[in-house]
């Protein structure tokens, strides 16, 4: 992991990750870049029949894993050229960046992952739950 990656995973910098990069579509045009890091000792065994389907059912139903929160970080950005490749943004279109990180139910940290949003495609609803 870099620097950045080892931090938030509170890994070591030896330590083995998955870094995965999709493009995701909505109704076939490009939605959003995803860029996840996720460590093999947390997470083992990611094959590419999983990811052509759904790490977190894989996690969930085969690891049999409990999902705990997550921290999110959020905010727009200019495009880069990754964004004008492949989400057909032009230099200045807007697009919402989101980093952050995914918790396990025991504090374990297995996600780290930055995605970035086509200002036009969608959008983000967040849900606050009071448990208060």
């Amino acid at each position: 992991p870099t620097d950045i990656e080892a931090e938030k995973l509170m890994l070591t910098k030896t330590q083995p990750v998955y870094a995965i990069d999709r493009l995701r579509l909505l109704s076939g045009e490009p939605f959003l870049i995803e860029h996840t890091i996720m460590p093999v000792e947390v997470i083992p065994n990611i094959t590419k029949e999983i990811l052509l389907n759904s790490i977190y059912h894989y996690i969930k139903g085969e690891l049999g894993l409990k999902f705990g929160g997550a921290n999110q970080h959020i905010r727009a950005d200019k495009p880069n050229e990754l964004d004008q490749k492949y989400l057909k943004c032009a230099q200045d279109d807007p697009v919402l960046e989101i980093d952050q990180v995914v918790y396990l139910t025991d504090g374990v940290p297995f996600e780290y992952s930055q995605t970035r949003h086509r200002y036009d495609q969608g959008d983000i609803l967040v849900v606050t739950i009071n448990s208060v």
